[in-house]
Order: C-alpha cells, then sequence, then structure tokens
C-alpha cells in the first residue's frame, strides 16, 4: 500500500499533515533548496509535536555544504537524506565521508533525476550504491528543480521494483500533483512525498489539513486499484 510523505517546516504544518492523513511528517525548510535543511531546533519543535504518533524524516541538505558533524540527528528521527547535487561524479565518495561516524538513522539515497551527468552521480551508480549499502533504508526520486515537475514514468518500474525486493523503501517527489500521482500509481511506491499539493500559496506556502486529506485520499484510491 502506498502511503503519503509530507513536507514540512513547523509544528503547526506537522498538526495540519497528521490531521490531513499524512503517514510520514519529513522536516524540510523549503527556502532553502529542494532538500533545505531546517533549524535544530524546529526539528525538536516538530518531534515533540508528533510525539511518536508518526515516523520523522530530516533533510540535510545537500552533501557539497555540509561538514560531518551535521550529519548527526537527534533520538527519534526514523530516517535521513542529503542530496549529491554540484557533486559531480565523484558525489558517491563524499557521500560515503559524510557518513562515517554520524550515528545509526537509517539514510534515504537521493536521485534527482533532472541533474545532468556531469552535476552528480548517476541514476543507476546512486541505486547500485543504495542495495550495498546496509545504513541505506531506502531511495528516493525527486528533481533538483521544483519548477518543474518529475519527468519520471513508468519505464523506471524495474528500477522500482528491485528496490523493493532488496527490503528497501521507494519514494517518489518532485513537484507532483493529482494527475501525476495518479499517472505513476502503478509504480506502487511505498511514498508519494509532496509539499506544494498539499500548501495554501504553493511550495512555500503553509500545509492545509484539506489540501492533505485530498491527495491522502488520492493515493489510498489509486493504490488499492493497482494493488496485486
Amino acid at each position: 500500500m502506498t502511503r503519503l510523505l509530507v513536507s514540512v517546516r513547523s509544528p503547526a504544518e506537522a498538526r495540519e499533515a497528521i490531521a490531513g492523513g499524512a503517514d510520514l511528517i519529513d522536516i524540510k525548510e523549503p527556502d532553502r533548496g529542494p532538500l533545505g535543511r531546517a533549524d535544530r531546533d524546529v526539528w525538536t519543535a516538530v518531534l515533540a509535536e508528533v510525539a511518536g504518533v508518526r515516523p520523522v524524516s530530516v533533510a540535510l541538505g545537500e552533501a557539497i555544504d555540509l561538514d560531518p558533524i551535521e550529519t548527526r540527528v537527534p533520538a527519534g528521527i526514523a530516517y535521513r537524506k542529503l542530496g549529491l547535487a554540484g557533486t559531480g561524479r565523484d558525489g558517491l565518495a563524499l557521500r560515503d565521508r559524510l557518513r562515517e561516524g554520524a550515528g545509526s538513522t537509517p539514510w534515504i539515497d537521493v536521485v534527482y533525476t533532472d541533474l545532468a551527468a556531469d552535476s552528480a552521480p548517476s541514476l543507476e551508480r546512486i541505486v547500485a550504491a543504495a542495495l550495498a549499502s546496509p545504513e541505506t533504508a531506502g531511495v528516493l526520486f525527486d528533481t533538483f528543480d521544483k519548477s518543474r515537475p518529475t519527468s519520471l514514468d513508468l519505464g523506471i518500474e524495474p528500477v522500482v521494483r528491485r528496490i523493493r525486493e532488496s527490503g528497501r523503501i521507494v519514494a517518489l517527489a518532485g513537484g507532483l500533483d493529482a494527475a501525476t500521482i495518479e499517472r505513476l500509481a502503478p509504480l506502487r511506491p511505498d511514498y508519494f512525498a509532496v509539499r506544494t499539493a498539499v500548501c495554501r500559496g504553493g511550495r512555500t506556502g503553509r500545509v492545509d489539513r484539506e489540501l492533505t486529506a485530498g491527495i491522502a485520499r488520492l493515493i489510498a484510491e489509486s493504490s488499492a486499484s493497482h494493488c496485486l
């Protein structure tokens, strides 16, 4: 069954997302990029608001901007993720260095499907690295440029199936709207990850429980129709 991940920037947004039916709360600051890192006090406040009712993940930003100490997260965080934009073909080596000694919280590897080949490691290399990493819990397919929707199509199904068969999570993101979610539903990801689609005022607006509920219903209905 596919579930709903909602990215929030505050405890109030987390409350709205949960009320609307979000299954996983992801903390990010949209003004700081596609995986914008929120301040640590925001992490603490959202964790207190969620109080274990839902799992919580955090975006750490881009690997190229991080010091190793910044990859550590507090207890209560279920997953953490960082992007490889701008790291070039050697980005996986930087990823590995940042993970060393960073604690046991599982990682989600991120594939930006809209980046040029010389801007980050390829989809194939990131997926292969994820499948070879015991500390990797899943893969997120996202877009770096949030002004354009994902270019993913059903042709990625063999990759999605391989990740899921390994026991890892697959999440699809990247400017998803209702039509895109319906189009990609046959892939049966573990999560559709959204922000803009559940915000009043666009990506930098505010998460709204009614919009969240509408997307949650759509995912549930689409998921049910494509269950084997």
